[in-house]
């Protein structure tokens, strides 16, 4: 990306962050409803979710933020169109076993039994003590 889209792409996360920043309030203030931010800038199924919230309130502004939310995020260049996100399996380099690593494998014993208390803390992932 060339110094030029770097900046119009920052311009227009800064133009879509006052904008949805106008319309949380908006929402939270004449509907009583509450909206992630940040979660809106990453998630387009959620994004769309809030523009539709919005463009059904029959408040003439909330029409005007996501109009231009909608251009911002959806439009031609918008900022969810022009990112292409790969897959993270796609990212991933191929696995390939080599044939060393697989008798490796093979000759190696198998672990022995995990005690019940191993076994729950292994299974929690949020352990935290």
């Amino acid at each position: 990306m060339t110094t030029t889209g770097q900046l119009t792409r920052a311009n227009l996360e800064n133009q879509a962050f006052a904008l949805m920043s106008r319309m949380h309030v908006l929402l939270r203030r004449g509907q009583g409803r509450v909206t992630d931010i940040d979660y809106m800038r990453v998630d387009p199924a959620y994004c769309r979710h809030v523009l539709e919230l919005a463009g059904a309130t029959g408040d003439e502004d909330l029409r005007q933020i996501g109009a231009r939310l909608q251009e911002i995020y959806f439009g031609e260049a918008g900022l969810f169109v022009a990112t292409l996100k790969t897959p993270l399996l796609a990212r991933a380099p191929s696995a390939q076993v080599t044939p060393a690593a697989a008798s490796l494998e093979a000759s190696m014993p198998a672990p022995a039994a995990l005690s019940a208390r191993a076994a729950t803390v292994r299974s929690y992932v949020g352990h935290l003590r």
